[in-house]
């Protein structure tokens, strides 16, 4: 946190310095950019198990500059508001289980006091006709490793390239060597990140000990994409993890229709260990398993202002798929808010989704709407299931006001969701407990300056 602050002082001082610069470079001047976020969390477990709830405010401002044609220098600043604690320290009588998504918000193993200040942005920009070249703070959102940012985006360190050409072939390439999980907000060494969220299970059941023993230095990135006129896109991703694994990710998403309103998307995901899975301690390993796979189909249709969306989702059973949630969400297609199937085998979900977006004179409204199930294996398997959940059914809504008068920047979305067991009877209630059979609210009040 000392560093954390150290960098806050340095930005003030320097940016005076590059407002200069700018200007004695004639080019257009930076731009500052902010948002205030306030949300209430609230999830009722079924019977006597314990409900939980979390109200905590956090916000980001920004500077981001334009030096010269080719160099542009970016920052922001992140601070999180937890209004008491008391919410998200009980622990249930009968599990010993506490929240798990009000934790999102405020994990109290690694935040103490009641605010946390993360600076995830700090970088420059190098652009040469079509190559781009970003070097030391910065948020990118790729298939495995993106800035979901609540209540701290999920940053990296390190160096990325991007290169894109009127033909339609595009690239990039990443070395990280530092994540900043939205967990803490602060920059650690990649094996170090793997923990901070929960850890679940391991393969014999005990709990798992990778936590703060993983052995990871970096992630090497690479991604191959190509536009086709005709409205075709491919794109192929690989994440080399030092140590852990080696993943790739592919795509294929092809629009149809006289108006392109039709849309078919496919992806496939090969996951393979590397090295001793991050410690050479079985017990301790955050990669048991030498490989996992999953693929996904969509189709999806555009209705005026709405669209509608089927999706399919299969988890082979050859072992569990690690996607870390330290590192952001998942790509599959069936994702619903609140759910992940990362670290389970043998999965199979889909998921019926509704969108629609209405542009008023005085106000925009989003809703949202979608119905998944979800096909685990046995909570007791924990060869299979990392993290313990059964087979569920999910259902969430939400919708999101935003009015255009004094008020301008200014937005409020109310988001449910309930789950419930869609397989055999459970009852164990560490299996439920957070997990299914449950009611979850969301009330987020937020501000664009």
């Amino acid at each position: 946190m000392k560093r954390t602050r150290s960098l806050f002082l340095i930005c003030f001082f320097i940016l005076p310095f590059i407002a200069v610069l700018a200007q004695e470079g004639e080019k257009e001047r930076g731009f500052w950019s902010a948002e205030v976020t306030t949300r209430y969390m609230q999830t009722s477990n079924k019977g006597s198990l314990e409900d939980f709830s979390i109200l905590a405010s956090y916000g980001r401002v920004g500077y981001h500059i334009k030096l010269r044609d080719w160099l542009k220098f970016g920052v922001s600043g992140n601070g999180l508001v937890h209004y008491g604690t008391g919410g998200i320290d009980k622990r249930d009588q009968t599990t010993g289980s506490g929240p798990i998504y009000e934790t999102n918000l405020w994990n109290s193993r690694l935040m103490s006091g009641s605010t946390e200040f993360s600076l995830p942005e700090f970088y420059l920009d190098f652009k040469f006709d079509s190559h781009l070249i970003r070097v030391g703070r910065f948020i990118e959102d790729t298939p495995l490793i993106n800035g979901e940012g609540w209540p701290f985006p999920n940053a990296i360190k390190g160096l990325w390239y991007k290169y894109s050409s009127v033909e339609g072939f595009n690239a990039e390439a990443g070395f990280i060597d530092r994540i900043s999980s939205r967990f803490t907000g602060e920059f650690q060494n990649v094996g170090n990140t793997l923990g901070a969220g929960g850890i679940g299970v391991g393969t014999d059941g005990n709990s798992s000990q990778y936590r703060d023993v993983t052995e990871s230095d970096y992630i090497a990135i690479v991604k191959l994409g190509y536009r086709f006129s005709s409205g075709l896109d491919l794109a192929l991703w690989n994440y080399y993890t030092d140590n852990i694994s080696n993943t790739i990710f592919t795509e294929a998403k092809f629009d149809l229709g006289s108006d392109k309103d039709w849309h078919i998307s496919s992806q496939f995901i090969y996951q393979s260990k590397v090295g001793d899975g991050g410690n050479n301690s079985g017990v301790l390993q955050y990669k048991a398993d030498e490989s996992a796979n999953g693929f996904g189909f969509m189709v999806k249709k555009d209705i005026s202002k709405s669209a509608v969306s089927l999706a399919f989702t299969r988890i082979g059973d050859g072992g569990r798929l690690l996607l870390p949630r330290e590192w952001g969400k998942e790509p599959f297609y069936t994702f619903q808010r609140r759910t992940r199937v990362e670290g389970f085998s043998d999965v199979t979900a889909v998921a019926l989704k509704w969108e629609s977006n209405y542009d008023k004179e005085n106000y925009k409204l989003s809703m949202f709407s979608s119905l998944g199930y979800h096909s685990l294996p046995d909570p007791a398997d924990a060869s299979k299931s990392k993290y313990q959940v059964p087979s569920t059914a999910h259902l969430d809504g939400s919708i999101k006001y935003s009015p255009k008068n004094k008020l301008f920047g200014f937005s409020a979305e109310l988001y449910l969701a309930g789950r419930f067991l869609a397989g055999e009877t459970v009852s164990n209630p560490a299996y439920l407990i957070n997990r299914a059979d449950f009611f979850h609210s969301d009330l987020i009040l937020s501000y664009i300056f």
